[in-house]
């Protein structure tokens, strides 16, 4: 396996579980991946490049630590770049001693083992337009931010003390037509019946309907992984899962729904 700076994290543990030891070894901040809830939810979702962000190193160094211990690693040339320190490349001026900054401490949330996400989109979803959120965390939230860039939020990132991370966020932009995704396009005639019977023999099935936020998004980017070239994955879900399809969307994945009651959605994602 050749590793770059764009490879999933979570394709390099799924090539090698022992790979997590030499993360955790790079930074104090890539220890919790030794933990196995927060190593499902957050690998998946971060590249070399993202994980490097977040514990304030170059994608150079992350990745000459992997070559150290016997891993295969390319580099393109762009791995160089000093790390980010005091502010991300989606900058947003922010005046810290603003009145109406919300703020969300999620280190309790990530010491017990939850993935902060759900409430950092229920916060948002409670503040005006003319509020800031800020994020109290021990690192720079960077798979959560790729979303809310798509979002029309612009977002700045401070280092007040070592260890604790504030990330200030503002929706600044409505999100344009084209960043808006309610579902994506299948190709003219391919409904639910006819996708279902091109995958016949072929659909692998799984129920995410008793998981909870954000586990059944994480579970369907890891099982997409694992599909063998022609085969499409089957998912019971309660409901349409707007978060994760921009992400399909980017994966070059295709979908089609079938309403069953008020709880049960059956959704092929496919190829």
């Amino acid at each position: 396996m050749i590793i770059t700076a764009k490879t999933k994290i979570s394709k390099i543990i799924k090539y090698d579980e022992k790979v997590i030891d030499v993360i955790a070894s790079i930074n104090k901040h890539f220890r919790k991946l030794k933990n196995p809830i927060l190593c499902k939810m957050l690998a998946s979702r971060v590249s070399v490049a993202d994980a490097a962000k977040v514990g304030g190193i170059t994608t150079e160094a992350f990745l000459k630590k992997l070559q150290e211990n016997g891993y295969q690693v390319e580099f393109n040339g762009q791995e160089k770049e000093k790390p980010v320190e005091k502010a991300t490349e989606n900058k947003m001026e922010v005046n810290t001693s603003e009145a109406n900054i919300v703020t969300l401490d999620v280190r309790p949330i990530l010491s017990g083992g939850v993935d902060p996400f759900d409430e950092i989109m229920k916060t948002l979803k409670t503040i005006n337009d003319n509020q800031t959120l800020l994020i109290i965390n021990t690192f720079e939230p960077i798979p959560i931010l790729n979303i809310l860039k798509k979002r029309g939020y612009k977002y700045e990132s401070k280092r007040p003390e070592p260890g604790v991370v504030h990330t200030y966020l503002r929706k600044t932009e409505e999100i344009s037509s084209a960043e808006k995704v309610t579902e994506i396009k299948t190709n003219e005639g391919d409904d639910f019946a006819t996708i279902e019977k091109r995958f016949s023999g072929k659909l692998k099935v799984i129920d995410v309907r008793d998981l909870e936020m954000p586990m059944p998004m994480v579970t369907v980017l890891e099982e997409l992984e694992k599909l063998s070239e022609g085969e499409a994955l089957y998912v019971h879900h309660k409901r349409l899962p707007q978060y994760l399809l921009p992400e399909l969307e980017n994966r070059h994945f295709k979908l089609v729904q079938k309403p069953i009651d008020e709880n049960n959605l059956e959704l092929i994602i496919y190829k």
